[in-house]
């Protein structure tokens, strides 16, 4: 496989080592636009992006742009077909059914609603400086931490399952569990009340970060359940950056993570949706998760769109990049036959 560096100088483009970031970045004049010292190239990750004229993607996208070839065209161009297209059989075969889980306890909801009211009212306390500053460095405005209802918990708390309506569970020692709230930044999903309450914890030490209080559902979030065209990313935060730069354009799914499958409405919306750019972290579990599950289940509609630069929307926009130009460049791709 040639790699993307090579291509672009294949079509008469000099590039130049212009930083170390990312295994190397390197500029020089833009493809597409022509601009001067604004194209930007990852090549360990395999990524460009114009801060011009917005163009962005990988090998794939940059021989669809260059060649005018359609996705399948693309990936023999660059003798990856085997990696990304499913066998015939495993085609023929794979029936994806979408499961449900059962309803959140209305004792939980009513629990996490007060929990939820009690953390967003200590976000903005000094106590809670530190998550808050989380939060801004991820892009957040104000405006936006309140629409998504998020708060904080300065410290650990413990509470009794039977307490929230959930029955009991025991340790191995024979121990009852306590529902843990770890301290850290509250992240809820609400939807018709409060389904889940997961917690953005700071530098754990056993590499726990996200953790979900026990009782909270596990659906995906959306934002503009009525677009046509939708962005995948993993965690909420991601998907509350998007929506707020680029929520006019585009609806917002988040999993939870690359492995997460869609609940039933979720699969109907993408099924129904004109185009799904996939948009997990580019690291090895989101590139799995892409060349397998999601074009078997919905075909070529679906387009691996990773940032161009940093693993994931909040990290590209630590490092510079327009969110919204990185989604608009998405919007402006035709999916060739």
């Amino acid at each position: 496989m040639t790699d993307l560096i090579s291509l672009i100088e294949q079509d008469g483009h000099i590039l130049k080592r212009a930083a170390s970031t990312a295994g190397g970045e390197f500029c020089g004049p833009c493809p597409f636009c022509g601009g001067n010292d604004r194209f930007r190239v990852w090549n360990q990750k395999g990524r460009f992006w114009c801060r011009g004229c917005g163009k962005a993607g990988d090998s794939i996208q940059y021989i669809r742009e260059t060649r005018g070839l359609g996705y399948i065209e693309a990936l023999k161009y660059l003798g990856i077909e085997n990696n990304y297209k499913p066998r015939a059989k495993e085609k023929e075969n794979f029936i994806f059914c979408p499961k449900d889980e059962e309803p959140t306890p209305a004792l939980w909801q009513e629990k996490a609603e007060k929990f939820l009211q009690w953390s967003q009212a200590q976000l903005w306390e000094p106590a809670s400086a530190a998550a808050l500053e989380i939060l801004k460095g991820k892009g957040l405005t104000r405006e936006t931490i309140r629409a998504a209802g998020i708060g904080a918990n300065p410290g650990d708390i413990f509470r009794d399952f039977s307490a929230w309506g959930l029955p009991p569970e025991y340790k191995e020692n024979g121990n009852l569990r306590k529902l843990w709230f770890p301290a850290g930044v509250v992240i809820p999903l609400i939807e018709g009340g409060v389904k889940r309450l997961r917690i953005r914890r700071n530098n754990p030490p056993d590499n726990n970060r996200y953790p979900v209080v026990h009782g909270s559902t596990a659906k995906p979030m959306i934002l503009g359940k009525d677009r046509k065209s939708f962005f995948i990313v993993e965690s909420d935060l991601d998907a509350w950056l998007c929506w707020q730069e680029a929520g006019a354009l585009a609806g917002i799914i988040a999993l939870g993570s690359a492995s997460a499958k869609p609940d039933t409405e979720t699969h109907n919306i993408i099924l129904n949706a004109e185009r799904i750019f996939l948009s997990l972290d580019y690291d090895t579990p989101g590139a799995k998760a892409f060349y397998k599950f999601w074009p078997q289940t919905y075909g070529e509609k679906v387009i691996r769109w990773p940032t161009p630069a940093g693993k994931d929307p909040s990290e590209a926009y630590q490092k510079g990049i327009k969110i919204r130009q990185w989604i608009e460049a998405g919007l402006e791709c035709q999916i060739l036959p």
